[in-house]
C-alpha cells in the first residue's frame, strides 16, 4: 500500500526516522536507510551545512539509481525530509576518550614510581626514560611529575637560588598548589618566610627592611624560570603560576580590583619536619586527618572542599576526585536542607558517569553517618570510636602506615584514660603541635609507641594492638 505525504502539513520535529518509515515517505525502506546513514556520516565528517548536505543527498540518490535502477519515485521528497530531520535533530556523536578518567588518574599516580624505576633500568631517571618505560608522551610524563612536585630541571634551577629564595619558592609552591593566581600581603609573606609558624611582634624598622628584602627575592624567583610571574605594588604582590601578565598596567589593574574585593590568598607553609628527618608526633599527616575528621563530624561542617581531603585519603572514592567536586559544592549550597551528605546523595541521581555517581553516593552516606553518629557522643573517646566505625581508619592505617597506627592507638588510649569531653579539648587539639614544639606536651618515645604497633594475625590477616599504657 502506498501512502503520500504532504510536507506542508507537517513540521520536521513532528516525526523521527522511524515515523518517516512508517508513514511511507518511500516504498523502499532499503533506500531510505542508505540515505539516512549516509547523511549521518556526512554530518559527522563535515558538520551541519544544509546546502552541502542536500547536494550530497542528491549525489547519493544518483549513485543509488545507477546501482539499483530507478523505482519511479520522486526522491526529492525523501531527500528534503531526511535533510530537515538531520539538521533539526541529529548531532555529531560525542567524543569518547580512548582511556577512562580513572585510567588516566592511575597513570598520573604511577608516574613518579616509574620515574624512579627508569633510573634503575636505563641508568638515569629522566622524563625521556620514563616515557620509554610507560609508553606515555614526554610532555604527559613531565606534566604528571610536575603536578606531584617532581621536576628535575626545575629543582636544578631552585638549587642555584639563595637559601632565602629557596624557602620562598617552597612557600609559594605550597600556597599556589591549588590556586594559579592571587595576591598576597607582603607583610604576612615576610613573616611566614622569616618567622615560620611563630607569631611574634616585629619592630617597624625590621618589618620595613624585611619587605624590601622580600621584593628583591620575589624578583629573583620571578626571573628564575620557575613558572612564576610576580609583580609587587605597594604592600601586596600579585602572583601568577603557569602564565604571565599581559603587561604592567594590566597587572596593576588586576591588583587594584583584587584589593578592592579583599581577595587575599591564605599563605600555606610546607609541612614542618624535625632536623633529623623525623616528624613531630602531632605533625603525622594521618593523625592530623583523623583529628580533622572528628572535628568536622562533631561540628557538622564539611566545607570548604579542602577539609574533605582528609576523608578522600581514607576513602578511595576516585583516583581523580575532580569531577566530584562541583557536585559537592552544589550539595553544600542546596536549598533542600543543611544535611550536606543527604543533599549529595540525592543529587547523585543526576550524575551520568556511573563511577562518579557511585562515589557521590558513597561520600554522601559517609558524611551523613559521621554527622549522625559522632555528634551523638560527647566523650572524645566515643567520638574517636564512632568515626573509626564509619571510616575504619584504624584497620586501613594498620596495613599502610604502622607508625601512624601506633600514634592513633596511643591517642585513643589517652582519650579513654582522660575521659575528657570533646567540647573541652576542641580548642586545644589544633595547638598540640605548637605545644609539642614548646615542650608543654611530651610525645611518647619509641619504646612506648612500639607497644602500640599492629600485630598481624596469621589466620585472619587482621591487625591487633597490644593494649599497653605508657
Amino acid at each position: 500500500m502506498h501512502f503520500s505525504l504532504d510536507l506542508r502539513k507537517f513540521r520536521p520535529h513532528h516525526f523521527s526516522a522511524d515515523v518517516i518509515k512508517v508513514i511511507g515517505v518511500s516504498d523502499n525502506p532499503e533506500k531510505f536507510d542508505a540515505l539516512r546513514k549516509a547523511a549521518y556520516a556526512f554530518v559527522n565528517e563535515n558538520g551541519k551545512d544544509e546546502e552541502k548536505l542536500r547536494l550530497a543527498c542528491h549525489g547519493i540518490m544518483r549513485d543509488w539509481r545507477e546501482t539499483h535502477g530507478s523505482d519511479g519515485e520522486d526522491d526529492r521528497i525523501l531527500i528534503e525530509a531526511v535533510v530537515r530531520w538531520v539538521m533539526k535533530r541529529y548531532n555529531r556523536p560525542r567524543y569518547r576518550p580512548q582511556r577512562r578518567r580513572e585510567e588516566r588518574a592511575a597513570y598520573f599516580l604511577m608516574t613518579p614510581g616509574a620515574y624512579e624505576i627508569s633510573g634503575e633500568i636505563y641508568g638515569r631517571a629522566s622524563v625521556r626514560n620514563t616515557s620509554r618505560l610507560t609508553g606515555q608522551s614526554k610532555s604527559t610524563v613531565a606534566r604528571h611529575l610536575l603536578r606531584q612536585g617532581i621536576a628535575p630541571r626545575r629543582q636544578t634551577k631552585i638549587s642555584k637560588l639563595s637559601k632565602s629564595a629557596q624557602r620562598l619558592v617552597a612557600i609559594l609552591d605550597e600556597t599556589f598548589d591549588r590556586n594559579a593566581a592571587g595576591i598576597i600581603q607582603l607583610g604576612r609573606l615576610s613573616s611566614a618566610l622569616w618567622d615560620g609558624d611563630e607569631r611574634r611582634p616585629v619592630p617597624p624598622t625590621t618589618q620595613s627592611s624585611r619587605v624590601k628584602r622580600l621584593k628583591v627575592l620575589l624578583r629573583e624567583v620571578s626571573g628564575a624560570g620557575l613558572g612564576y610571574c610576580i609583580v609587587s605594588s605597594d604592600d601586596v604582590c600579585a602572583v601568577l603560576r603557569g602564565r604571565r601578565f599581559l603587561g604592567l598596567s594590566n597587572a596593576i589593574t588586576w591588583i587594584d580590583e583584587e584589593k578592592r574585593r579583599r581577595r587575599y590568598i591564605a599563605i600555606r607553609l610546607p609541612s614542618p619536619d624535625v632536623g633529623s628527618g623525623q616528624r613531630y608526633f602531632w605533625a603525622d599527616p594521618v593523625l592530623v586527618d583523623v583529628m580533622s575528621i572528628i572535628d568536622m563530624s562533631v561540628t557538622g561542617h564539611f566545607f570548604p572542599l579542602e577539609r574533605l581531603d582528609a576523608i578522600f585519603r581514607f576513602e578511595r572514592l576516585l583516583l581523580d576526585p575532580t569531577p566530584l567536586l562541583p557536585w559537592i559544592v552544589r550539595a553544600y549550597h542546596s536549598y533542600s536542607g543543611d544535611d550536606m551528605g543527604r543533599n549529595l546523595f540525592d543529587l547523585s541521581r543526576k550524575i551520568v558517569d556511573p563511577e562518579v555517581r557511585a562515589a557521590a553516593r558513597r561520600l554522601g552516606k559517609v558524611l551523613t553517618d559521621l554527622k549522625s553518629y559522632v555528634r551523638g557522643f560527647d566523650p572524645a573517646f566515643d567520638a574517636f570510636q564512632m568515626a573509626d566505625f564509619v571510616l575504619e581508619f584504624m584497620d586501613k592505617t594498620a596495613v599502610t602506615a604502622p607508625m601512624s597506627f601506633a600514634r592513633l592507638a596511643y591517642i585513643r588510649d589517652w582519650l579513654e584514660t582522660s575521659g575528657e569531653y570533646y567540647d573541652d579539648i576542641q580548642k586545644d587539639l589544633p595547638r598540640m603541635l605548637e605545644l609539642e614544639k614548646a615542650g608543654e606536651w611530651r610525645a611518647p618515645n619509641e619504646q612506648v609507641l612500639a607497644g602500640y604497633l599492629p600485630v598481624s594475625d596469621g589466620e585472619t590477616g587482621e591487625a591487633e594492638t597490644t593494649n599497653k599504657a605508657a
